[in-house]
This record gives structure tokens, C-alpha cells and sequence, in this order.
């Protein structure tokens, strides 16, 4: 077994998605590197877990950012806007939603949502321009009013507001507390601020 970090002679062609990941972390900052693990996962070359563990004995460059973001990867995230947008709460200190829930019952299942706040039954569900087709647009409208019905809240997030990533957060923190939210206020950081706000315009 090779120390992590360090490349075998027998694999200099090709490497694990473990050592992939770790060594990324001095290419990426935080936000691009868990955006390629949740990806790694999607496509299941490796687990959060697995991921999780090589980083720990990783003794290559930032094996600290490498840790740091190993620990934010997710399961079931399906795309980089939905992996920037839970990175965008959590690292404000906001609670860190759900990704990819189907909500109803077995029997009869309402649909799949891209982030759930459980507590606040509030949804946050990304608009890429896959929703703005009519036969999707449709759907949408349905499944909201069957989500409302059910008592939910839905958000609703498109990439100008990425761009404008405090008014996001100020807007999900406003309806958590409307929801019964009671734990702090989002802080915004400079590290938060180099993270996200690069995409303000």
C-alpha cells in the first residue's frame, strides 16, 4: 500500500479518483474542489467516505483544503450551480439543506427537489434555462402547488442571483426566521466574500 499523496510507479498513467480530488487542491479553491467531488461522486469513482479517508492521510500541498473540502462533498447533487449554491449557505453559517429529495410517500410521490431545509419545510430548486421549456415550465407550476399544499415554501434561484450572493442570503435567512428559525444570522466572512462574491455584478 502506497502512502497517500504519493503517486506509485506502477499507476503514473493513472491515478485514483482519491488522489485526483486531493491533489486538485492546489488548483481549485474550495467551492471549485467540493464541485469536483460532489461530481466524482455523481459519477461514482468514489464515496464521500472514501474521499473523506484519503484526504486524511494526505501529505501533499493543501492536504488542509484538500480535508476541509472532502468534508463538504455530498451524495446526489447534480449539478456545479447546486453544489455553489449549498456551499453559498453553509459556509455563512446557515444550516446546510438536503440535496435531491423526493417528497410525498412511496405511494404517491410529489416530485424531487434540489435542496430541502426539512426543519423549515422550506425548498431551494435552481432554474437553469432547462426550466424555461414549456413542457418543463409546466411541470414546474404543478409540482410547486402540489409542494405548497403540502405546506412547503419554495425558493426559487437562478444564476443572477448566484451573482448577487448576500441579497441570496439574506433571502433564505428571512424565511427560515419566518419558519421558526432561530439560530444566527449569516456571517459573511472574507473568505466567504472571495468565494462567492467574484460572481457579483
Amino acid at each position: 500500500m502506497t502512502r497517500a499523496g504519493v503517486l506509485p510507479r506502477s499507476c503514473s498513467w493513472s491515478v485514483s479518483a482519491e488522489y485526483a480530488f486531493a491533489s486538485a487542491a492546489t488548483q481549485l479553491d474550495r467551492v471549485e474542489l467540493v464541485s469536483a467531488g460532489d461530481w466524482l461522486i455523481r459519477l461514482r469513482r468514489c464515496t464521500p467516505a472514501s474521499l473523506i479517508a484519503y484526504a486524511a492521510d494526505f501529505h501533499g500541498p493543501r492536504a488542509a483544503a484538500a480535508r476541509r473540502a472532502a468534508g463538504l462533498v455530498r451524495p446526489r447533487v447534480d449539478s456545479v450551480r447546486e453544489t455553489q449554491l449549498r456551499l453559498c449557505l453553509v459556509l455563512a453559517g446557515l444550516p446546510e439543506p438536503r440535496c435531491n429529495v423526493t417528497l410525498g410517500t412511496d405511494e404517491a410521490p410529489i416530485g424531487r427537489v434540489d435542496m430541502l431545509l426539512d426543519e423549515f419545510l422550506l425548498i431551494l430548486e435552481y432554474e437553469g434555462d432547462q426550466h424555461r421549456e414549456k413542457a418543463q415550465w409546466t411541470i414546474d407550476i404543478d409540482r410547486g402547488e402540489a409542494f405548497s399544499a403540502e405546506g412547503y415554501r419554495t425558493i426559487r434561484v437562478t444564476a443572477a442571483h448566484l451573482r448577487r450572493p448576500r441579497a441570496l442570503i439574506v433571502r433564505v435567512h428571512t424565511a427560515m426566521v419566518e419558519r421558526g428559525y432561530q439560530g444566527p444570522a449569516p456571517s459573511f466572512t472574507p473568505e466567504w466574500s472571495l468565494l462567492f462574491e467574484r460572481f457579483a455584478r
